[in-house]
Parts: C-alpha cells; sequence; structure tokens
C-alpha cells in the first residue's frame, strides 16, 4: 500500500486532470450515451467539509422525487447556517498563521504562485461568524428548491426555528424570501433549553461533555504526514517555507473565498487532486471522532432530533394537526443550526456508515478511500438533513398498501436507513420507523446522565 506522501508526491495539478475517453463499439454504445467520465475534471469544492459553498449531494442515484405512487404530506429539515467569513478557531489556527506570513512575504512567489503577490484575502477580521453576501443569495436559492420541491407544504409554514447565533437567524431570514408567505413567518430564536428544543435543535450546547477536542491528535497526524510533502512541491514558488498548518490555511482559502465572493478561487487550482482528497481525508477523520460514529455520544446528541420529528409527524398522522403549539395547517418545519447537529443525526441513524466495521476505520498513514463517512456530502454551508413522511399506494417489499412511509434527505439526495427499507424508493414504513426511533430514544435516553455526568465525555459511563 501506498502511504500518504508517495500518493502525494503522484498528484497532478488539479487543472490538467482529464480522463481520456472509453473507446466505444457501436454495440456497445447504448441509445443515449452519457458522458459520466469523458472530460472528467476534479473539483475541490466537493471536497472541502465544513467549507465549501452549498453544493447538491449525488445521493445513490435514488429518484429525489416522491417515488411513484406516493405522496409527501410532511416534511421537516435541519439545515447548517450559510456562508461565514470564517470559522473562528480554524481562522485562529490554520488562516490567519499563514496570512501573517503572507504580509512579511509579499514578494518571491513565482510560476503558479506569482499572484499571491498582490493576492488579498476577502476575509473580514472582525466579521468572521458573520453571514457573507454570498452566504445569504446561497440561503435564499435553497429556499426556492425548497419550495419547488414542496409546493403544497411550504405556503403553509407560519413558523420556523433559529438558534441564538446571527448567522443562523440571518440564514433563516433569507431563505425564506423564497417563500410566498415570508412575510407572515415567525422565527422563533431558541435561547434557552424549552421543553428539550435546545437539546434538538443545538444539542452539543445542552451537552457539558461535548468537546470539539476529539480527532485532533489523529488528524495532526495526517496534516504533518501530507502537509510536509505539499510543502516540498511548492518550495520553487514559495518565498518561505511552508509548514504543515500553512498548507491547510493555503488550502482553507480555497473554500472560504469561493464561498465570500461566490466565485471559484485561484488557490483552488494551485494542490492537486490527492492532495485535496488529503485535505478531506484529514478532516473527515476529525468529524468522524468529533460527531460521528467514533464518538460515543453522538447518537446521544443526534436522537433527540429524531424523536421529536417523530412524534410530530405521528401527532399529523393520528390527528392531522403538528400540535404542541404548531399552526394547525403547518405541514413543513425548519430548524437552522450549526455543522455539528447534521452528523449527529447521520450517526445516530447510520446514514453515512459502511456495511464494514473493518472498512469504516480512520488509519493515519494512508487514506480509508472505500470510507462512507464523507463529511463534504454532508456538511457545507447550508449542509442539511431533511426528514418526509408520505402517503404511498402500495409498499415495495410486499406490495401491500396504501401505507406511510418516511425516508430521510441530505442535501437534496435521499439516504436510506440501513436498518429499514422496506418501503417505496428505499423509505422506511411509518410503523417500522417509530419502533426503530422507539429503540434508539431508548436506548440513547440518558441524556443528561451522558452529557452532565463525571467520566463521560470519554464514553467511559455509556
Amino acid at each position: 500500500m501506498l502511504s500518504l506522501s508517495h500518493v502525494f508526491m503522484l498528484g497532478m495539478p488539479t487543472s490538467a486532470v482529464t480522463l481520456p475517453a472509453f473507446l466505444q463499439t457501436q454495440a456497445q454504445s447504448p441509445l443515449r450515451p452519457l458522458d459520466h467520465s469523458q472530460g472528467y475534471q476534479f473539483d475541490p469544492l466537493l471536497h472541502l467539509p465544513g467549507i465549501s459553498p452549498y453544493f447538491d449531494a449525488l445521493g445513490f442515484g435514488l429518484e429525489h422525487k416522491a417515488p411513484p405512487g406516493c405522496n409527501v404530506t410532511a416534511a421537516s429539515y435541519i439545515i447548517r447556517h450559510g456562508a461565514i467569513y470564517a470559522n473562528d478557531a480554524e481562522y485562529e489556527e490554520y488562516i490567519k498563521p499563514f496570512l501573517w506570513k503572507l504580509e512579511k512575504h509579499r514578494q518571491g512567489w513565482s510560476g503558479p504562485l506569482a499572484f499571491m503577490e498582490k493576492w488579498q484575502s476577502p476575509i473580514l477580521e472582525d466579521r468572521l461568524e458573520q453571514l457573507t453576501p454570498s452566504g445569504a443569495v446561497d440561503a435564499k436559492a435553497v429556499g426556492k428548491h425548497l419550495l419547488q420541491r414542496y409546493p403544497d407544504l411550504v405556503p403553509q409554514t407560519k413558523r420556523i426555528l433559529a438558534d441564538k447565533k446571527s448567522r443562523t437567524f440571518d440564514t433563516a431570514q433569507n431563505l425564506i424570501k423564497a417563500f410566498p408567505q415570508e412575510d407572515d413567518i415567525e422565527i422563533v430564536r431558541i435561547t434557552e433549553n424549552t421543553n428539550g428544543s435546545m437539546e434538538s435543535l443545538i444539542p452539543h450546547k445542552s451537552c457539558k461533555n461535548f468537546s470539539k477536542k476529539p480527532g485532533d491528535k489523529e488528524k495532526k497526524q495526517v496534516i504533518d504526514l501530507y502537509g510536509a510533502s505539499v510543502a516540498h512541491r511548492l518550495s520553487p514558488w514559495t518565498p518561505f517555507k511552508l509548514e504543515p498548518n500553512d498548507v491547510v490555511g493555503f488550502q482553507m482559502l480555497c473554500g472560504y473565498e469561493s464561498a465570500i465572493k461566490g466565485e471559484r478561487s485561484p488557490i483552488c487550482a494551485q494542490f492537486t487532486d490527492s492532495e485535496w482528497m488529503a485535505y478531506e481525508y484529514a478532516w473527515d477523520l476529525k468529524y468522524a471522532y468529533m460527531v460521528g460514529p467514533l464518538n460515543p455520544l453522538s447518537p446521544y446528541l443526534g436522537f433527540p432530533w429524531l424523536q421529536a420529528q417523530s412524534e410530530l409527524f405521528a401527532h399529523i398522522e393520528k390527528h392531522d394537526t403538528p400540535g404542541d403549539g404548531w399552526p394547525d395547517q403547518q405541514r413543513f418545519f425548519l430548524g437552522f443550526t450549526h455543522r455539528e447537529v447534521p452528523p449527529f443525526i447521520a450517526t445516530a441513524l447510520g446514514l453515512f456508515n459502511s456495511s464494514s466495521n473493518a472498512a469504516e476505520q480512520f488509519p493515519t498513514d494512508h487514506i480509508n478511500w472505500t470510507r462512507a463517512w464523507k463529511m463534504s456530502d454532508l456538511i457545507p454551508f447550508l449542509g442539511h438533513v431533511g426528514m418526509e413522511m408520505m402517503t404511498c399506494e402500495r409498499g415495495a417489499v410486499h406490495s401491500d398498501g396504501p401505507g406511510t412511509f418516511v425516508r430521510f434527505i441530505a442535501n437534496t439526495a435521499p439516504r436510506p436507513i440501513p436498518d429499514c427499507q422496506d418501503g417505496p424508493g428505499a423509505s422506511c414504513s411509518f410503523e417500522a420507523f417509530g419502533k426503530l426511533i422507539g429503540k434508539g430514544a431508548e436506548s440513547h435516553k440518558d441524556f443528561h446522565k451522558v452529557c452532565d455526568g463525571k467520566g463521560c465525555a470519554d464514553g467511559s459511563c455509556l
């Protein structure tokens, strides 16, 4: 097996990456040939977990519309805020030190990096975690997509939730600009844990034992390994020696500049595709330990939202009203949150888990290319998880029906629940889903014990 450093030294610049067209005989040509591989070009912006402009995920190829014979009768989404100028922790650790060195060494950049002599950072240090203008535009675009996807549900929405941070509230304000009833929508800011609202919308803020430190050591090992190789490759064109953290800061500027300006940063083309894949792997590893399957707290932090939405849908199914203070006619629900929460939910359901535990491990000396845990597809800016309730003419496994089913959406793409796919389009029957959530909620009911108890941060009390 090639080591990370060997892989990176063999990389080709992203601007030059193409694949040759496949040879096809007339007998092999499909009726309507599709160029899935021909002319392929690597796109770094699809491999930046947590810091890329929004994009729709590919998923597994399931149709985005409701399966034939099905109608979506209710939907609930939890959405990460839109593009910000920079995350403060990432800025302090990676970007700011690089920018400081850049200002000290403005002269001496050459070759493909010559543009850095005049390049200016678009990050406004006094507005780090505020929504950018392009983030506001993207939020409205996602709102337009949701309206097109649920034309009968969205116009009845009267109340949505957002946490107290300005970036989530501003995202909510801009997203609903695409809704015809914008002026009639109340944005409820969640500032305290009333009726468990914080535990479902921002569960990590209600969990004393949650920490952002897990995975730091492992991530550093990967960064140190591939960063040294990148620094060596770029050394002929840089006026100072890049340290591994400088490489990460440099790469982050590709994502943030693209998100801030709404156009691709010239920095994106300066790294090879394998270098970008190493960046992606380092952060996937970090998120796996911090908010994913390698953190025993993750399911506890994902189930409150799942249980709340399950109860909401069950009330609608039984009483034809959402209850719990929601407007009677509302069937579409939105909550605005932060990057940690969609992975919690995905982990609780296993939406990004591999079928093999061995393949889900995260070595630090090479990339696990077969991993299913790829957070670029879940937490770009405006990344979201959606839960749909559908009424269908018949089921999928036994062709019985009619019935009610549930399916999950991640960035517009349906993602089947590994433990329940008995409905049309790999959805889950509402009865089976209720049992699944009930079992999970029972297994993870000790939210406050694991979140507030001593010794629980490492999972020792679970």
